[in-house]
C-alpha cells in the first residue's frame, strides 16, 4: 500500500522515522550526536559517559531548556526558540525542519507526559535498571523531581534505545501545568552502567555553576535524599511544563455562554430495529485558517468560522412518553458516526437513545476535503497529518493536536444543542433527556471522551473502551502501526533515531492529549463542577492502543483496577472487589477499570482484542450494567462481567 503511494509513501518513511534524512544512505544523522553506534560503544572504553555538549547544537537530552527565551505574553513567561545554533539537529531532514523551526516556537514550555531522555556513549545493563514505583524513592539512580513549595519525586517508566545507550523516562502521572520539573540520573546507576558512569564536560560545568532553576532542582534532590552533593549527579535537565488547558477552558466557557440557534427538524426513518434520525446544526470551528489554535492566555478567540455538523440519532421505534436517557457515542479511528449503530444495537432495546457526530477528518465531518475518500486508511493518514504538505512539510503536529481539540469542541456544542432541546417527532418537546446524558466511546472515541468529561458536568456517567493517553505512544508502541514503520524505514535510519523523536512529538501534542485532561475528570475539577462516574475497559496486549498508553490514562485519571487482577502493571498490583459502586465523590460516584483477556464469540472462546471487546458478551455486560445502575438511581455499578457470564480468565484455548 505504501509503495503505491509514491511520494507520500516515501514521505511517510521520513515522518514516522522522523530523524532520518530521505535519500541519505550513509547511516549518519545529525540527531545522533555525530557518533555512530560502533563509535559510541568504543567511547570511553571502560566508562559510560553522558554525550550532552552545550555547544554542539545536537539535542542529546530532552527536554532541552537551552531552547527557552523570555516572553512575558505567555502563561509561563517563556517561549521555545529554535535558531541556527540547533541546525545540526534537523539539517538534511527534508520537509521536517518546520516541526522544529515553526511548531516548537509556539510552545511556552515542555511536556507533562512526554518522555525525557539522556544519550550516553555506552550501553547500560537493562536488567539492572530500575522501573516504575521504585524510581519514586531515593537511591533509584534516575527519575523526575517536581519542583515547588513541596518538591516530590515522580516515579517514571524506563526504557532504553540506541542499543541501550539512551535512557528514556516517562512520568507515571502527568506533571503539573506551568510548573517546573527536572529529570536526572545519579551515580546510583553505576552498576547498571557496567561499573562506570560519568557526566560530560558540559554537565560538569553546569553542576559547578548552576542557574537558578538548576540550583532549585539540586536543592530539592538534596532535601529529598537523592543526592548529598551535586557531584553525585551524572545528568540533569530542568524545565517548565507548558500552558496546557487555557485554550480549551476558554473555549468551553465560550460555548456554554452562547444561546444555541434553533435547528431544523431532522429527517427520521423507521428501520427494522430502531428509528434513525439525521440532522445537522451550526458549529463554530475555533481553529484558524491553517487548522491550528495559536493564542496566549487572555487573547481573544477566533469564532469567525462555522460549519454545519451532521448528527445521527437512533431511538426505539415505539418510545415511551417523555425524553429518553441518551448516550453520546464516540467513534473509533477511521470510522464515522455511523459506527454508533453498533452501540444502538444493544442500547436501543434497553430504551436508550444514541446520538453521534463525526470526529474531525472522519466520515461526513465538514473538515474532510470535498471529494476525498472516506476509506479507513486514507482517513487515518489524513487525521494524523501524514504527508501534510509535500514536499515543504511532511508532518503537522499542531494540526493533529487540534484535530483532537476541535473534536472536543464539537462534542461540547452538541451537548449544548441537546440541553437546548432536540425535537425528533415534531411535537415541540425535546426527545433526548439532557439530565440523563452519558457518554460511551471506543478506541479513538474513548480517548476523545476524556477532554469533554473534564470540561463539562453534563455527562453523569461515561464508559471509555480501550482508550489511552500519551497519544504518541500509539504510533511508537502499537504493533498495528509497526508494519507501516518497518515498510517505510529508509536505509541507514536507526531505531534510536525513531524513538528519540517521539518525546518531541508528544511535547507538541500535549494540549490535546487525553492524559492532560484526565486528572481533571474526577478530582481536580475545573470550576468545581461535579464529576461523572467513569468505567474504562482495557484489553491485555492491545495491538492498536498499546497497554503503555492504556495504563498512562488510568493512572492520570486515578482509576483503580476492579474485579480481578489479571496482570499486574506499574501502579496496579491489586484489584478492588466487584461489584463496586460509590467509591468516589463522597459515595456519589463510581470509578474504575476492568482488564479483559478473553471473549466468547458465539460460543468460541478467543483472546480479547481491540476490535472485539466492545461488542463482546463480557464487554456489553459491563457497559450496560454500569449505565443501568447510573440511570436507575444515579449510582453506576462496576460488575465483574466474567463472573456474571461464566467465562473464566486465562489463556485462550489452542486452536
Amino acid at each position: 500500500m505504501l509503495r503505491a503511494m509514491g511520494d507520500s509513501g516515501r514521505w511517510l518513511a521520513c515522518v514516522l522515522l522522523v530523524l532520518g534524512a530521505c535519500g541519505d544512505d550513509d547511516g549518519g544523522d545529525p540527531m545522533d550526536g555525530s557518533v555512530g553506534v560502533d563509535a559510541a560503544l568504543d567511547m570511553g572504553p571502560s566508562c559510560t559517559e553522558l554525550l550532552w555538549d552545550s555547544d554542539s547544537g545536537e539535542m542529546t537530552r530532552w527536554p532541552e531548556p537551552m531552547l527557552l527565551v523570555d516572553d512575558d505574553a505567555t502563561g509561563t513567561g517563556f517561549r521555545l526558540e529554535v535558531g541556527d545554533r540547533w541546525a545540526p539537529t534537523f539539517e538534511g531532514v527534508r520537509g521536517y525542519q518546520p516541526v522544529f523551526l515553526e511548531d516548537l516556537p509556539t510552545l511556552d514550555g515542555f511536556g507533562n507526559s512526554a518522555q525525557a531522555y539522556f544519550q550516553f556513549g555506552r550501553h547500560f545493563d537493562e536488567g539492572l535498571l530500575p522501573n516504575g514505583v521504585e524510581t519514586g524513592a531515593p537511591g533509584a539512580g534516575l527519575g523526575i523531581v517536581v519542583l515547588g513549595e513541596t518538591p516530590r519525586l515522580e516515579p517514571v517508566l524506563v526504557e532504553t534505545t540506541d542499543e541501550g545507550s539512551t535512557l528514556m523516562m516517562a512520568p507515571m502521572h502527568p506533571l503539573p501545568e506551568q510548573g517546573w520539573a527536572a529529570a536526572f540520573v545519579t551515580r546510583d546507576l553505576t552498576d547498571a552502567a557496567r561499573g562506570c558512569l560519568e557526566p560530560s564536560p558540559s554537565m560538569v560545568d553546569l553542576l559547578a555553576s548552576p542557574g537558578p532553576r538548576d540550583a532549585e532542582a539540586l536543592a530539592a534532590l538534596t532535601d529529598l535524599g537523592v543526592i548529598t552533593e551535586p557531584s553525585e549527579l551524572v545528568a540533569i535537565t530542568t524545565f517548565p511544563i507548558q500552558t496546557l488547558t487555557d485554550d480549551s477552558r476558554t473555549i468551553a466557557a465560550d460555548i456554554a455562554g452562547r444561546v444555541p440557534e434553533e435547528i431544523d427538524a431532522p429527517v427520521c426513518t423507521d428501520e427494522s430495529a430502531w428509528r434513525r434520525c439525521e440532522g445537522s446544526f451550526e458549529a463554530i470551528d475555533y481553529r484558524g485558517d491553517d487548522g491550528v489554535i495559536l493564542r496566549d492566555p487572555g487573547d481573544p478567540l477566533d469564532t469567525a468560522t462555522t460549519y454545519r455538523l451532521p448528527y445521527t440519532v437512533w431511538l426505539p421505534l415505539d418510545p415511551p412518553d417523555g425524553a429518553l436517557p441518551t448516550i453520546v457515542w464516540g467513534s473509533g479511528l477511521g470510522s464515522g458516526r455511523g459506527q454508533g449503530s453498533a452501540l444502538a444495537s444493544f442500547a436501543v432495546p434497553e430504551g436508550y437513545a444514541v446520538i453521534a457526530i463525526d470526529p474531525v477528518q472522519h466520515g461526513e465531518h465538514p473538515s474532510v476535503p470535498e471529494g476525498e475518500s472516506s476509506d479507513a486508511l486514507v482517513t487515518v493518514l489524513r487525521f494524523f497529518t501524514l504527508g501534510y504538505d509535500l514536499p515543504a512539510r511532511n508532518l503537522a503536529p499542531l494540526v493533529l493536536r487540534d484535530h483532537w481539540r476541535q473534536s472536543t469542541y464539537d462534542k461540547l456544542q452538541l451537548v449544548e444543542r441537546i440541553q437546548a432541546g432536540i425535537d425528533l417527532d415534531g411535537d415541540d418537546a425535546p426527545d433526548l433527556d439532557a439530565d440523563r446524558l452519558t457518554y460511551l466511546g471506543v478506541s479513538l472515541g474513548g480517548i476523545m471522551g476524556v477532554e469533554p468529561l473534564a470540561l463539562t458536568d453534563a455527562f453523569g456517567a461515561a464508559v471509555l473502551v480501550v482508550p489511552g493517553g500519551r497519544v504518541s505512544a500509539i504510533i511508537a508502541d502499537s504493533s498495528r502501526f509497526a508494519p507501516l514503520i518497518t515498510l517505510a524505514t529508509p536505509a541507514g535510519v536507526s531505531d534510536g533515531q525513531v524513538r528519540r523523536f517521539f518525546p518531541v512529538l508528544q511535547t507538541l501534542l500535549e494540549r490535546g492529549d487525553a492524559a492532560t485532561y484526565a486528572p481533571h475528570v474526577l478530582e481536580d475539577r475545573f470550576d468545581e463542577t461535579d464529576p461523572p462516574s467513569v468505567l474504562a475497559g482495557i484489553v491485555l496486549d492491545d495491538d492498536t492502543v498499546p497497554n503503555v498508553a492504556n495504563y498512562a490514562l488510568m493512572r492520570a485519571m486515578g482509576l483503580p483496577l476492579v474485579a480481578e487482577l489479571v496482570r499486574p502493571e506499574p501502579g496496579f498490583d491489586t484489584a478492588i472487589a466487584a461489584p463496586l459502586s460509590g467509591n468516589r465523590f463522597d459515595g456519589n460516584r463510581t470509578a474504575g477499570f476492568l482488564q479483559f483477556d478473553l471473549v466468547d464469540d458465539d460460543g468460541v472462546i478467543e483472546a480479547a482484542t481491540h476490535d472485539n471487546v466492545g461488542r463482546s458478551d463480557v464487554g456489553v455486560d459491563a457497559w450496560l450494567a454500569f449505565l443501568e445502575g447510573h440511570f436507575a438511581d444515579g449510582l453506576a455499578v462496576i460488575v465483574d462481567p466474567y463472573e456474571r457470564t461464566g467465562l473464566a480468565h486465562g489463556p485462550p484455548p489452542e486452536e
